[in-house]
């Protein structure tokens, strides 16, 4: 059946991410001993309030068809939550409701692209950007970060890739950032969108885990510290991880009226609205769930302490402080030749087959040298796969 598929399904792949972690989960019904840190999503159960928001939509019959970008009182909410936060005006207009942030994302780069145009994606970079750029015909480019810089961008390395012949169309931005968990710092974001705004380049903020930031780290929106980008930027966000609500599938964009009049043009055709009880839900959560939120933060910090210091002890390994999100990306290039493993892939293989451990390779991040553990995961199953790490480590260090 090779022969009727079209050349963009030959060049895709599933998630690699969700397919670990689906992995994990099927060797574990199965009863085998194993560990797994893959999953990008927050452990919690949802918070009761937004539960109930959920049941009493049902009860009043919200079952119906919506507006293709979503119900006004959901849209009205997010406008003026935002307006808040970033100190720039929006309205219910300038907001889109998708199914999940992922979603507004591809809403974002159907409005912003053509086929041929480069999207500026910076490694490491979320595993789907790349897929998302190609399968409407636009080209990524993409920009190898190192642990040099942080994995951030600079304005140096972004000034020479807006002098190449051909312009990039667009910058993709992920702060606090998945897989790296790297959060930019004020000065860092200002002097970023300040390039932004004098090239004329358009900029996709993905600020998915904007409050999932650790002590000493603070999050910025491009568009609080330049409002004059705002014409030009697309904020992206959802409660998925800050409400721990992946399943329920919402995300949100914020844009200018005109983009998003064609991001919900596109979705009507494409998908139709997003799922009703799931937006009465969150609005229930941008309302009511700031108090629920804040304790899995805490929570999400603890571990990321426990996690550190139990990383610190291990050596040949060298990882970036996460500063927002739940992920440690560590580099164990230097065990590779020790373990006869030729790339990140190979690693999580090995570690899988003598230590029972589930991690996501780097090179799904385009970072071939690091793998990503996620600390969305109880004390128990923390101290478990680092015992695991650390046995491993030590067995190919010495």
């Amino acid at each position: 059946m090779a022969d009727v598929l079209s050349k963009r399904a030959r060049s895709l792949e599933p998630s690699l991410t969700l397919s670990l972690t689906a992995k994990a989960k099927d060797l574990k019904a199965k009863g085998e001993n194993v560990v797994g840190l893959t999953a990008g999503e927050p452990d919690f159960d949802t918070p009761d309030v937004i539960k109930e928001g959920a049941i009493e939509a049902i009860r009043r019959g919200e079952t119906k068809y919506t507006a293709a970008e979503g119900i006004l009182p959901l849209r009205k909410a997010v406008a003026e939550a935002y307006s808040e936060r970033l100190g720039v005006p929006y309205g219910p207009a300038d907001v889109v409701i998708s199914h999940g942030a992922k979603h507004s994302i591809y809403n974002a780069l159907f409005a912003l692209t053509d086929p041929g145009d480069e999207v500026l994606i910076l490694s490491p970079y979320w595993t789907s950007y790349p897929d998302m750029v190609k399968i409407l015909g636009a080209r990524p480019r993409i920009v190898e970060l190192t642990k040099k810089t942080e994995f951030k961008l600079t304005p140096e390395i972004f000034q020479k890739q807006l002098s190449r012949k051909k312009k990039p169309r667009l910058l993709m931005l992920n702060s606090p950032s998945n897989p790296a968990s790297i959060v930019y710092r004020r000065e860092e974001l200002e002097a970023i969108a300040r390039i932004v705004l004098e090239s004329g380049i358009s900029l996709i903020s993905d600020e998915i885990y904007e409050h999932l930031v650790f002590e000493g780290f603070e999050h910025h929106s491009p568009v609080s510290l330049v409002p004059q980008i705002r014409n030009r930027t697309v904020v992206v966000s959802g409660v998925s991880k800050s409400y721990s609500m992946t399943g329920w599938r919402v995300g949100y964009a914020l844009a200018d009226k005109d983009v998003a009049y064609r991001m919900a043009a596109f979705q009507a055709h494409a998908t139709g609205c997003p799922n009703s009880i799931s937006q009465w839900a969150a609005l229930e959560a941008i309302q009511k769930g700031a108090e629920a939120r804040e304790e899995m933060r805490v929570e999400f910090e603890k571990r990321k302490n426990l996690f550190g210091k139990r990383l610190e002890r291990i050596p040949s390994i060298w990882y970036p402080e996460p500063g927002g999100a739940f992920y440690y990306l560590v580099d164990v290039s230097k065990l590779y030749k020790k373990c006869n493993a030729k790339n990140s892939f190979d690693f999580c293989d090995k570690l899988l087959a003598e230590q029972g451990l589930v991690v996501i390779p780097g090179g799904a991040f385009g970072c071939d040298k690091m793998i990503r553990f996620s600390f969305a995961a109880s004390e128990n199953d923390i101290n478990r796969a680092l015992d695991r790490f650390e046995n491993f480590v030590k067995k190919y260090s010495s």
